[in-house]
């Protein structure tokens, strides 16, 4: 029999709920008791139900039972907090109805039903709130959370309205080809979670086969991002914390090698086991591209070597304007081996104001300031494998608030000053802070790697001369041992910034702020001269239009265009500096840089109808989305057609053919020679040719 479950500490026994202490102040997080609640009935000895029946009330004061509440049915961060994220009610909810489901017997009529009242109450907030498909990890649990409460309570009005936001959220998502809270660490592997544990829970047998088809596709997005030499989960991240970006410590469902927390989802049957082969067996390279955000132009893009992973987004998810989220991007993130040691190098950029550093920031009052570095830029990319361009404008520089820094920073807080080395072209930089002119290639070898950084315009906002008498807008430093490069716009006194207000009379296009980069492998070149060298001979391209008064036409435009160009390979950025987020033109010596829904060695999703990898060809209906998954060795393959109208679907091998006449959405997966086919709306038995049904 299990032993009792010790209640966590800190705990008020007064209120019999969970403590969070923040900067010495007390906070009762309803989130937190009700996981601990779920919990302990999962555990479900004596002890252990008598502490969920007293936990029970302090949980239920939290909610809001207002009826003219404008947020009637939901639950505040803490206790002593007013409702003001949103999203809490969703992880109140996700642990309360499975709870409800599997243990209610344990708990007495009346707490039982308390509970009940509080989940349709709930509902009904989620139901009004109704979260947009952008923000993707909560709206998996509303979905889920509403289909598995509308069940539980046999409501059938609540179940369909969760069926139906699977379909529709799949609709959205299909635009694009993958979620649009692109490749997070933490939220991708919640998002995982939560839609896994629907396809196990829920009743409706179509709403099953959706949520793992969607599961499957969520999957394989982040699997092809397992980078097993580093044992990262490669970048760019649309939202990731601190700890996570930096690659110390487990965070949330994720452990430090993040790969470690990919083969466990394996083994517990999280996700689909022929994602198995990702782990196993990859090719090194690969580049794997992946659109998130069709109509705002926003895809992501990361090259996988032995050595290192390197990604670029093409641009910072900016789908709410509130502090922990369109703050958190992470769109430019490198993890490298580092000899001698088992954990990855990192390399990570933001724009930042004010020095504002790690510890300087709080998104609430219940939180602390250990968990981000805010990213207080606007930012576009493009790359190419090993190279990629990288440009920032500021956010909030304007005529309302006063600063009196902008900078953009390259942050590496692994570099460790015994092995690795600086250089300034061909002068290596030994003494800290070091201060240079902005026209030139620094290297730095880190690692088992060399990262080169060539600056492209800085816009001096008028900087202030350093102690020195120079004004150098390139500086190197350590900071709290983390070494940055920062590249200047502006250091002076505070002030507001008239000319950069828009609306406003005097504004004539956004400061340019950004940078060429490359990597090598460090065996590559002698040092980090040599690097240099190499990447200074090639040619560089950087040209704006003059300054000139923006009277907000949409005719009027001011481009800013880079590009570089070397060894028969080029990669170039054209945007626009009076409106930043008008659709820029990115182009390699391939020509236009195109944005699929999926691409890479070993998988693609398209609406093309057709998909072909090595021998390997889908066929489907067309203008719906379809991929194609082939195992590193070849022996494992998976497809998928996600309607929402009926499709034939053939999956052709050269030893093998799978025909079906008709689907709605579905799998198709071969392994061990066998066929298996998940599928909704079958209007005949699977064809096979070649191969057997599993049975």
């Amino acid at each position: 029999m299990s032993k009792p479950l010790s209640l966590p500490s800190p705990f008020d026994y007064d209120l019999y709920m969970p403590l969070t202490i923040v900067n010495g102040q007390e906070y009762h997080p309803p989130r937190k008791t009700a996981e601990l609640l779920a919990t302990l009935l999962a555990n479900g000895t004596p002890e252990d139900i008598a502490n969920a029946e007293k936990i029970v009330p302090g949980l239920l004061e939290c909610q809001d039972t207002d009826p003219d509440s404008p947020h009637y049915g939901a639950f505040p961060s803490g206790k002593e907090t007013p409702v003001e994220a949103l999203n809490i009610v969703e992880f109140c909810l996700f642990a309360l109805i499975p709870m409800i489901m599997d243990h209610e017997a344990l708990l007495s009529p009346e707490t039982a039903q308390k509970l009940r009242e509080s989940i349709r109450l709930a509902l009904g907030n989620v139901r009004r709130i109704d979260v947009h498909h952008k923000y993707t990890n909560v709206a998996i649990k509303d979905i889920t959370n509403t289909c598995m409460g509308g069940e539980l309570l046999g409501d059938p009005e609540i179940a369909q309205r969760g069926y139906d936001k699977l379909k529709s959220w799949m609709a959205f998502t299909d635009r694009s080809g993958g979620n649009y809270e692109y490749n997070s660490i933490p939220y991708t592997p919640l998002a995982i979670h939560v839609l896994s544990t629907l396809t196990r829970r829920v009743k409706d047998a179509d709403t099953r086969i959706r949520a793992s088809v969607a599961l499957s596709r969520m999957a394989l997005g982040a699997y092809l991002h397992a980078h097993t030499p580093t044992h990262r989960w490669a970048g760019p991240h649309g939202r990731a914390y601190h700890f996570a970006v930096i690659g110390r410590g487990n965070h949330g469902h994720t452990k430090e090698k993040e790969t470690e927390s990919l083969r466990d989802w394996l083994d517990t049957g999280r996700v689909p086991p022929w994602l198995d082969g990702l782990l196993d067996n990859p090719t090194w390279s690969d580049q794997v591209v992946e659109t998130t955000g069709r109509d705002e132009g926003i895809y992501t893009s990361v090259f996988k070597d032995a050595n290192y992973s390197f990604g670029v987004a093409s641009r910072n998810m900016f789908n709410q304007d509130i502090v922990y989220i369109a703050w958190q991007s992470n769109v430019y993130t490198v993890h490298y081996r580092m000899p001698g040691e088992e954990l990855a190098g990192v390399l990570y950029t933001r724009y930042v104001l004010d020095d504002n550093w790690l510890g300087d920031f709080s998104p609430g009052a219940d939180r602390g300031s250990s968990g981000m570095i805010p990213d207080m830029g606007h930012f576009q990319g493009v790359q190419d494998e090993n190279r990629a361009i990288a440009l920032y404008i500021p956010r909030n520089l304007n005529g309302i608030e006063r600063h009196h820094s902008a900078k953009a920073v390259i942050a590496l807080p692994h570099w460790n000053p015994d092995t690795d080395k600086i250089w300034i072209d061909d002068f290596e930089v030994t003494t800290l802070p070091s201060l240079h002119d902005h026209n030139a290639t620094v290297v730095l070898e880190t690692g088992d790697i060399m990262i080169a950084i060539r600056p492209f315009t800085l816009t001096s906002l008028c900087m202030a001369p350093w102690p020195h008498g120079g004004k150098e807008q390139l500086r190197i430093a350590d900071k709290d041992g983390t070494m940055t490069i920062e590249l200047y716009n502006y250091r002076n006194a505070a002030k507001t910034f008239w000319e950069l207000s828009w609306p406003g009379a005097f504004f004539q296009g956004w400061p340019q702020c950004g940078f060429y980069s490359e990597i090598a492998n460090r065996n590559d070149y002698e040092d980090g001269a040599a690097f240099a060298a190499v990447v200074s001979s090639g040619q560089f391209r950087d040209e704006s239009s003059p300054p000139a008064t923006y009277s907000g036409s949409d005719t009027e435009t001011r481009p800013w265009l880079v590009d570089y160009s070397r060894d028969g390979r080029t990669l170039g950025l054209k945007v626009d500096l009076f409106d930043w987020f008008r659709a820029p033109e990115r182009y390699t010596h391939a020509g236009k840089v195109p944005m699929p829904m999926l691409d890479s060695r070993y998988a693609h999703q398209s609406r093309s109808g057709r998909i072909q990898i090595s021998d390997v060809t889908l066929i489907t209906k067309k203008d719906a989305a379809a991929w194609l998954y082939v195992s590193p060795d070849g022996q494992t393959i998976a497809a998928a057609y996600h309607g929402p109208t009926p499709s034939h679907l053939e999956l052709v091998h050269r030893n093998f053919r799978v025909s079906l006449k008709s689907l709605e959405c579905g799998t198709v997966v071969w392994a061990g020679g066998q066929v298996s086919v998940d599928a909704i709306g079958l209007t005949s038995e699977p064809a096979i040719a070649g191969s057997s049904l599993k049975p």
